[in-house]
């Protein structure tokens, strides 16, 4: 069995969406004075990788501990989509035509935008998925939908559209992504836990997938 983690790593270096707080991870017990360690964490709720429920676009959607898990474990109906953007791109319907979408898919992006998680530009100039096509796989009624990049939505739709739509429809979607490309044409499991935070919008996750 190989697992490739799809998770990125969060530390108070993370970059995070625009006008979001930085995190903070602060020291709260040691070994000197308590005779054990603890942290406090201080974090937006969609920071590294993590999953939009539908209640974050959608005042009447479900919030992230209502997200069935069965949509959330998935060892069949998945496409990891090769579909390379550069700076400003959307990704349209023409991109999506030929890779035989279907109900309940469960469609992950692989865009390589993360190779520029380091620079500025990462959360200011991301490809991400037109309005059109966005409702194209609302319409196909996928189970979840991720991509590896900060949105689904480009950073040029200030609306967030896409993310209106999935939100509306009750698909989830995963942001942040890494290591897709490992995944490419293989058979796996995918994984992708939130915490079971009740009454949010979402949740950092732990992603993964498991090769048998």
């Amino acid at each position: 069995m190989q697992i490739i983690d799809l998770t990125l790593e969060i530390d108070e270096y993370i970059q995070v969406f625009p006008h979001s707080p930085n995190v903070s991870i602060l020291q709260w017990s040691n070994f000197d004075n308590h005779k054990y360690a603890s942290e406090v964490l201080f974090s937006s709720t969609h920071v590294g990788t993590h999953v939009d429920a539908p209640y974050h676009f959608h005042k009447h959607g479900i919030t992230v501990e209502k997200i069935s898990l069965n949509r959330l474990i998935i060892n069949e109906n998945l496409k990891v989509l090769k579909i390379e953007k550069e700076d400003d791109e959307k990704i349209e319907v023409s991109d999506l035509r030929n890779h035989n979408i279907m109900k309940n898919d469960t469609i992950l992006i692989n865009t390589n935008w993360v190779l520029n998680r380091s620079l500025d530009k990462y959360f200011y100039k991301n490809p991400g998925l037109s309005e059109a096509a966005a409702k194209y796989l609302a319409e196909a009624e996928i189970n979840l939908v991720g991509i590896d990049g900060p949105s689904i939505d480009p950073a040029t739709d200030h609306d967030f559209n896409s993310h209106r739509i999935f939100s509306t429809n009750d698909i989830p979607i995963i942001e942040n992504l890494i290591n897709l490309d490992e995944l490419l044409d293989k058979k796996f499991t995918f994984v992708a836990l939130p915490l079971k935070l009740k009454d949010c919008s979402g949740s950092p996750i732990r992603a993964l997938a498991i090769i048998a």
